[in-house]
């Protein structure tokens, strides 16, 4: 059987990824910081079905249950292990300068340090490990290009995509490499986005922008996004830190 841990599982994509993964037979661990009702329903059909509470932002709980998590199943036999970073958080939305430590701090761990702990005991824990290991980081398209009032999340996301490359030159040398990458989904329609465009344009000029793709239809389904993130996730372009982006595979 394969093990999937995957953060920000509760709600938006995260919720699209477990369903597909309860979909195909996997045994899922979900991280969030509450268990939602569809999580637990979702839960309930799936035999082995494991929820973990975890606030991202709270750095010590993030190790300790990172260290807990990955040892207790680094000695059980799986066909697969995949840890899957998806949580994120687009606050503080506002110019640099107008948004307070506490807000910039807590992007930066939800975003970006968190995942990289919990990276740190998979590769730790999973090193050694005879079963197909890989690492998935969700990222964005703002992680490789600059948006107003976005610093905090932007700068998250870009040093979550260097971390995936330079972890991947390491794995690819490693006689027992475990594959890492990291993806841009694309815009999808989840309360990020709603977010988004509740704020002001004196918040984020491009506000009205966002506002269109809800308007115009273009935002894509987290259902249908979750399913096509866990196709990539099993094929062979997840290497060792190639930089991926979902529309590439439709």
């Amino acid at each position: 059987m394969n093990c999937y841990i995957v953060t920000g599982a509760s709600r938006g994509l995260g919720l699209g990824i477990a369903r597909a993964i309860v979909k195909q037979g996997g045994q899922l661990v979900a991280l969030a910081r509450s268990e939602s009702a569809e999580l637990a329903e979702l839960g309930r059909q799936s035999p082995g079905y494991r929820f973990v509470a975890l606030d991202l932002s709270d750095a010590q709980r993030v190790a300790d249950i990172a260290e807990e998590l990955c040892g207790s199943l680094a000695g059980m036999a799986w066909q697969g292990v995949y840890l899957i970073n998806n949580a994120g958080v687009v606050e503080p939305v506002a110019p640099a300068g107008a948004y307070d430590d506490a807000a910039l701090i807590t992007s930066i761990q939800v975003n970006l340090t968190s995942a990289l702990v919990l990276n740190n005991a998979f590769l730790r824990h999973f090193q050694q490990h005879q079963s197909d290991r890989r690492i998935l980081n969700i990222s964005s398209g703002a992680g490789r290009s600059p948006y107003p009032s976005w610093s905090a999340y932007c700068t998250g996301k870009a040093g979550l995509e260097m971390y995936s490359r330079c972890v991947g030159l390491e794995q690819q040398v490693h006689a027992n490499g475990i594959r890492i990458a990291s993806i841009a989904p694309g815009i999808i329609d989840t309360g990020m986005q709603a977010s988004i465009r509740s704020h002001s344009t004196d918040e984020f000029s491009m506000v009205e922008q966002f506002r269109a793709y809800k308007a115009n239809g273009e935002l894509s389904d987290p259902d249908t996004t979750g399913a096509e993130i866990l196709q990539v996730l099993h094929s062979d372009r997840v290497g060792f830190g190639e930089p991926l982006h979902i529309k590439d595979f439709r």
